[in-house]
């Protein structure tokens, strides 16, 4: 069936607000297929840019490879055909495909460093910082096994100045700390990782946290471990696309003496490995769960029941402690003979080898909260409680036996048995919702669905804990909810997030500012009102307009309450003010309105200027913001043709932090001014320091 443009640019705008998976997947290929069949070449190439990006943060980025090259290969056919700044888009792409192009056996490694060079001379040609070039080639040795030439550009790459195409701070450390670690230079790796795991970009802080987990073990630092442990896993457990991470934290679990948890994470995400992100994290995750699963049959236990959640409406096998053991660790070896075969020696399969056989580091480090005998994980308790289920239900009380079999829903989800928890929650709303009086039962309807929520997000299952809440927060409006509950802007909240964008989840953020204003909450209500400017849909429809302006009203409400007084004295009630304005300008100034995104921005800059003062410590997390909204005031200046002012902003974010990456888009501004007014041999400078091309410069001018 044909599509016309016009649908096809809605459905591409629909993508938007799919969770990734098949269904947006496939989306997506059916826009580009009928774009390139209607000759749409520009917006194929803005669809498929998308899409590249989104494959890549997802679990599929062998997807990425194909939309990317198709737009590279445009762009080097017709630069000037495609507006916007798509060069530089491109080449901070294409170092997601040599991350990820060596991580599949079956693809050359000549192809890896032809890739490598390739970007190598790209980022000469456009004047870059060669960086991040050798960030990628320290990584690719270090994958082979060439351990010394993964030392020789780790070295290279310490004296090599940053650029607008280096990654965060967070993420340069976590490569480095890997080589490090790879070197057997644990205390280095430590040194060098800690800083950064304050870091907040997509990837951060689970990886840094994954990577120091085994030196944290090796030089004794047992605490430190098992608090990275769990931050990384908090960050990863509902999320596919870190089952490399989730590998790192899985051989944490053998090496510090808990297999016990080990085996409840293998249990809950042993289906991630159906589409695994690349052959390399599923050979890594199979080889640390058979580890974790040694461990398990050491201690007499290898005969143990293992049973795995539904995922997609498929669902392993029951199958031992011993039987999973084999079969992962042939899936594991099978795939480091296919990466030795290519590399050309026996790297893979010797460190595959380790990790099957890795145990525990010096004495067990306790975590919170982990198992204890393997064998009485269902405990006494739950069976008191199914015996008091079927009790009350032979003596003709189902309402009891209903609230009975909730109890024993939440015992089976404390013990991990998250599909038995889900059928005994699943079976106490459908005996609730038979009874005659349902407003006496709304509360333990409300308890099952929260419950269930909560399972359905431990499996992955966002779309169905979706649902839950919805139903529990709209069949409950005007009552209150059980104590037992989180408070309902909360849930609101937790709503919003899993809806992801668009107008219901901002119209959930909205409802959720207003619930904590009425309980003086300030600091939540100023996060609610930003996400929920930064997820309303673009404002096409009556009603999408009539929510952005009531979001906007709230927001004026909040920020002028807020700020008639002294400044806050505290660094997170600072940051979600600026958060605020900085939402409320994104949105007035698309409407012109630009002499008071000004004031705005300035009363940003105030508030970041006095808590910097006030708290110097605090410049590790405020200092990047104020560098971003000095450069969005010196912006504003200028619409306002108002260069002095510009000039200022401009080099007040220049000053504000000393981070090429973080200060390219003021250099770029200060340039322009520079430019402007004629000061070109300081304008050429500060291009040079920064890496700004001519093309950058003229590019701005234009815009």
């Amino acid at each position: 069936m044909s599509r016309t443009e016009q649908e096809l640019r809605a459905l591409f705008r629909s993508t938007r607000l799919m969770p990734d998976g098949a269904a947006r997947f496939a989306a997506l290929d059916e826009v580009v297929r009928h774009a390139d069949a209607l000759g749409l070449v520009e917006f194929a190439f803005e669809v498929r840019m998308e899409a590249t990006e989104v494959f890549q943060q997802s679990w599929a980025p062998a997807k990425a490879f194909l939309t990317f090259s198709w737009c590279l290969a445009a762009y080097d056919r017709e630069p000037g055909r495609f507006a916007g700044d798509h060069e530089h888009t491109l080449l901070w792409q294409l170092k997601w495909m040599v991350s990820s192009v060596h991580q599949f056996p079956e693809i050359p490694l000549a192809r890896s460093e032809d890739l490598l060079d390739d970007m190598d001379r790209r980022y000469r040609r456009g004047g870059h910082s060669p960086h991040a070039v050798l960030q990628h080639r320290g990584l690719l040795a270090e994958a082979v096994g060439d351990l010394a030439r993964a030392q020789e550009y780790y070295e290279q790459m310490a004296l090599t100045r940053r650029d607008s195409l280096s990654d965060c701070s967070g993420c340069v450390p976590s490569s480095q700390v890997r080589t490090l670690v790879a070197l057997g230079r644990d205390e280095e790796a430590i040194r060098l990782g800690e800083p950064a795991r304050r870091s907040g970009c997509s990837e951060q802080p689970q990886w840094i946290n994954s990577e120091l987990l085994l030196p944290y073990l090796r030089t004794g630092r047992g605490e430190q471990a098992a608090e990275a442990h769990r931050v990384a896993y908090r960050r990863i457990r509902r999320n596919p696309a870190h089952l490399g991470e989730l590998a790192s934290n899985l051989l944490f679990c053998a090496r510090s003496g808990n297999p016990g948890h080990g085996l409840d994470l293998i249990e809950r995400h042993l289906g991630w490995l159906d589409r695994a992100r690349t052959p390399l994290a599923g050979m890594e995750f199979a080889a640390a769960a058979v580890a974790v699963l040694s461990a398990v049959r050491a201690g007499g236990d290898g005969e143990l029941p293992l049973r795995f959640p539904t995922v997609e409406g498929r669902r392993r096998p029951d199958a031992t402690v011993a039987e999973l053991a084999a079969e992962l660790r042939e899936y594991a070896l099978g795939l480091a003979a296919r990466f030795d075969e290519r590399n050309g020696n026996g790297y893979q399969s010797a460190r595959m080898r380790e990790w099957t056989a890795a145990g525990p580091i010096g004495e067990p480090v306790p975590l919170q909260g982990s198992g204890g005998d393997l064998r009485a994980r269902s405990g006494e308790r739950v069976h008191r409680l199914t015996e008091r289920v079927a009790a009350l239900g032979a003596s003709g009380d189902p309402a009891a036996a209903a609230r009975a079999r909730v109890e024993l829903a939440e015992s089976l989800l404390a013990a991990d048995r998250l599909a038995e928890a889900a059928q005994a929650a699943e079976e106490a709303v459908r005996e609730l919702d038979r009874q005659s009086a349902p407003g006496e039962t709304a509360g333990d309807v409300a308890g099952c669905l929260w419950l269930l929520a909560r399972i359905d997000q431990e499996n992955g299952e966002r779309d169905a804990a979706a649902e839950r809440l919805r139903r529990l927060l709209d069949d409950t409006v005007g009552t209150a909810l059980p104590a037992s509950l989180p408070p309902r802007p909360d849930l609101e909240v937790q709503l919003a997030e899993l809806l992801g964008h668009g107008a219901d989840p901002a119209a959930r953020f909205l409802a959720a500012a207003r619930g904590f204003a009425a309980a003086d909450r300030t600091t939540e209500r100023l996060h609610a009102l930003t996400q929920a400017m930064w997820r309303h849909p673009y404002g096409e429809t009556a009603a999408e307009t009539g929510l952005l302006r009531d979001i906007l009203t709230e927001s004026r409400g909040a920020l002028d309450t807020l700020l008639d007084g002294t400044p806050p004295d505290d660094t997170p009630r600072t940051a979600e003010l600026v958060a605020v304005l900085r939402g409320y300008v994104d949105q007035i100034r698309a409407t012109g309105r630009h002499r008071e995104a000004a004031d705005r921005l300035r009363t940003a800059r105030t508030l970041l200027e006095h808590r910097l003062t006030a708290d110097p410590a605090a410049a590790e997390d405020l200092a990047e913001e104020l560098c971003e909204v000095l450069t969005d005031l010196g912006e504003e200046h200028l619409r306002l043709n108002d260069p002095p002012a510009a000039e200022e902003a401009a080099r007040a974010a220049l000053a504000a932090v000393d981070d090429e990456a973080h200060t390219w888009d003021a250099a770029l501004l200060l340039v322009r001014l520079l430019r402007s007014r004629g000061a070109t041999a300081e304008g050429t400078a500060l291009m040079a320091a920064h890496g700004i091309t001519e093309d950058d410069a003229l590019d701005a001018d234009e815009y």
